[in-house]
């Protein structure tokens, strides 16, 4: 199962340590041994080379954006299985991330994992995003919700020059949705993601 993740990781260009790819494996194989119990991905796409491409490499996909806004430390909200923000901790050692999961059952894998994986950079926030007030400098989101459901809350959580990066599918899709928020935000960006994977995927930066 390493050699496939080494494979996936390299087929794309990732810089990646022999003890990323251990904690890779791990992390995957926790998803499938504990998915029944705790309800964390999609019965359809729980296998190993599902969650290994369609979650573990695409949350990868972030992480050049979050190296080159270089903030000190990032939020990443509802975190569910821990996509993108146990796997952007993985490959962001020196990087502090905050999960942000209201489900007690997905929280309770999270702090499993965190410990197991001795992420030291990661803590884990286990309430409604309502109640969180600390502010940030950037924000994850890797969710299939409109953008016009979450992009309003997440704004208030930004610090002034922050950005929100949301995973996003199709652009004709990405469009509607950037229509109905613009006026929220001082500058929207999509990136295109050049990936080997056989999804449309996009990045969208929300600028406060």
């Amino acid at each position: 199962m390493i050699s496939d993740i080494e494979f996936a990781l390299s087929e794309h260009n990732f810089q990646f340590a022999y003890k990323d790819l251990q904690k890779i494996n791990l992390y995957i194989k926790r998803i499938l041994l504990l998915n029944t119990r705790f309800n964390l991905i999609s019965n359809s796409n729980s296998n190993f080379n599902s969650i290994l491409n369609l979650h573990v490499i695409d949350s990868l996909l972030g992480l050049s954006t979050v190296k080159e806004i270089n903030p000190s430390e990032v939020l990443d909200v509802g975190s569910g299985a821990g996509f993108p923000g146990i796997i952007l901790a993985i490959f962001d050692s020196s990087r502090k991330y905050y999960l942000l999961e209201r489900s007690k059952k997905k929280s309770t894998f999270l702090k499993m994992i965190k410990l197991e994986l001795d992420l030291e950079n990661v803590k884990i926030l286990e309430y409604e995003i309502e109640k969180e007030k600390k502010k940030y400098e950037f924000i994850t989101i890797r969710a299939f919700r409109n953008m016009n459901e979450y992009a309003l809350i997440l704004k208030n959580l930004l610090k002034g020059g922050g950005l929100i990066m949301a995973y996003k599918g199709k652009f004709d899709r990405i469009n509607l949705e950037v229509n109905q928020i613009k006026n929220l935000f001082s500058k929207i960006e999509v990136k295109s993601l050049n990936s080997k994977l056989r999804v449309d995927r996009n990045l969208v930066l929300l600028y406060r």
